[in-house]
């Protein structure tokens, strides 16, 4: 008899100063002694001591796991006393190999907050085979890359079904706002990204890729929109380049293929930032490609890093956290021609609070509402694997709402609509089990 796993949860990276605010968010929600069974862990027992002192009242009883995350006697042993391990440790190209390895040999559901294209693409090349033998579930981009983008996208289809009778053709997300601090475990794995791109064609031609992280043999497709370009939008909006674009189009194209090709095989999406007019548009764009080509170069990214960037491991205050927010528009037209548009709003800072929260949940989803025989294990993006399952959750604990907005901009929720009690099977989500890996 296979014997039951110590935990439903093991936070790798507890100590970090994003690990600390998912097991605030995990304690909170679900406390210690509750129905999840989860511990914290990493390197240094001593800081994982402070986070479950940081934590406060009822915490004390917390369980610790300690231990190196390149040793692999003690990752077979973590994996194994888990059913869920979910990783803080960035940049993940250079700490998170072994455990992504791990993982997916053991079965272990696995999830993160990466943003590291190349890094995900050389995972699934590695271990997909692994991982859909085994039945580990390997869920990247997490935070707020990518579920909101992914999670949106994915709504509108199913909403263009119900409402249209066909999926949606195009889709644009103008970003209304995004305020919070960049992490400073984004900005080094961001720099880790661009010097490999510097030294190596072949990651930069992943990086420019918007089907770099498909299925294999899916990773080509019809030419999509400049997301470095300065745009108008079909709301008639200038969109600037948006950072987590690069990201975020490519999770969202890999949702598509992996469902096989729900929003269609001539699909295109694109991300920019809503500013106020056209000139407004291009001094972002140009800002933008400064910052790029400053980042890419190693004297000027050391310049920046010591001087107005974040370092790892640090982040805003509590005030700062709650006070920031974001909210995407997402205006999508139909394979018929009509039009559709949805909100996907988010409390607290985007990069620490709102990601915090979600990749929380997104664990308890994994360990909890999704059984090895609703989707099989391998590769997949958070959409493609459990989206009916983590947008109630998200609704009801990350402070996420997902609203279909008319066009007298008048919002709608969505749940009732994608989850009530009236239901019908006509329009059900493509099922992991019978997708492509």
């Amino acid at each position: 008899m296979t014997k039951k796993p110590d935990f439903d949860i093991v936070l790798w990276g507890g100590s970090s100063f994003v690990g600390k605010l998912v097991a605030e968010h995990l304690h909170q929600t679900y406390g210690v002694d509750g129905s999840i069974r989860w511990a914290i862990g990493g390197r240094n027992e001593r800081k994982l001591n402070d986070t479950r002192d940081w934590l406060g009242t009822g915490a004390a009883e917390l369980p610790i796991v300690v231990g190196d995350a390149h040793d692999r006697e003690f990752l077979d042993s973590m994996v194994q006393s888990t059913k869920v391990v979910l990783s803080t440790v960035g940049p993940y190209a250079r700490y998170g190999k072994e455990l992504v390895a791990v993982c997916a040999a053991s079965g272990t559901d696995y999830c993160d907050l990466t943003g590291e294209i190349p890094f995900i693409q050389e995972m699934m090349n590695r271990h997909a085979a692994e991982a859909d033998a085994s039945g580990a579930r390997i869920l990247h981009c997490c935070g707020v890359d990518s579920l909101p983008s992914d999670l949106g996208v994915w709504t509108l289809n199913q909403v263009a079904e119900r409402q249209f009778g066909c999926g949606i053709a195009d889709v644009t997300n103008e970003v209304k706002s995004f305020n919070g601090r960049f992490s400073g475990g984004t900005i080094a794995s961001l720099g880790g990204t661009l010097e490999d791109a510097s030294r190596d064609e072949k990651v930069a031609a992943v990086l420019d890729n918007p089907y770099a992280i498909c299925p294999p043999k899916r990773r080509s497709g019809v030419a999509q929109p400049d997301i470095a370009a300065v745009q108008r939008s079909e709301s008639g909006a200038w969109l600037g380049p948006f950072f987590m674009a690069i990201v975020n189009t490519r999770v969202v194209h890999a949702t598509n293929a992996q469902l096989n090709y729900p929003y269609g095989t001539n699909f295109t999406y694109g991300e920019g930032m809503h500013v106020g007019g056209k000139l407004a548009a291009n001094v972002l764009g140009l800002a933008s490609r400064m910052f790029y080509w400053a980042y890419g170069f190693r004297p000027t990214r050391a310049l920046l890093n010591a001087t107005i960037l974040p370092n790892p491991g640090t982040g805003p205050s509590k005030k700062s956290r709650e006070e920031g927010d974001f909210e995407f528009h997402f205006i999508a037209r139909t394979r018929s021609g009509d039009r559709l548009a949805l909100v996907v709003s988010g409390e607290r800072d985007p990069g620490y609070g709102a990601s915090s929260r979600m990749i929380g949940e997104v664990a308890v989803c994994l360990a909890c509402d999704l059984p090895k025989s609703a989707c099989p294990g391998g590769f997949w993006t958070p959409a493609a694997a459990i989206a009916e399952k983590i947008i109630p959750r998200l609704i009801e604990n990350a402070g996420i709402k997902f609203e279909l907005l008319n066009e007298a901009g008048e919002r709608c929720p969505v749940g009732s609509l994608l989850f009530g009690s009236d239901r019908t099977n006509a329009n059900e989500n493509p099922s992991p089990a019978a997708a492509v890996q």
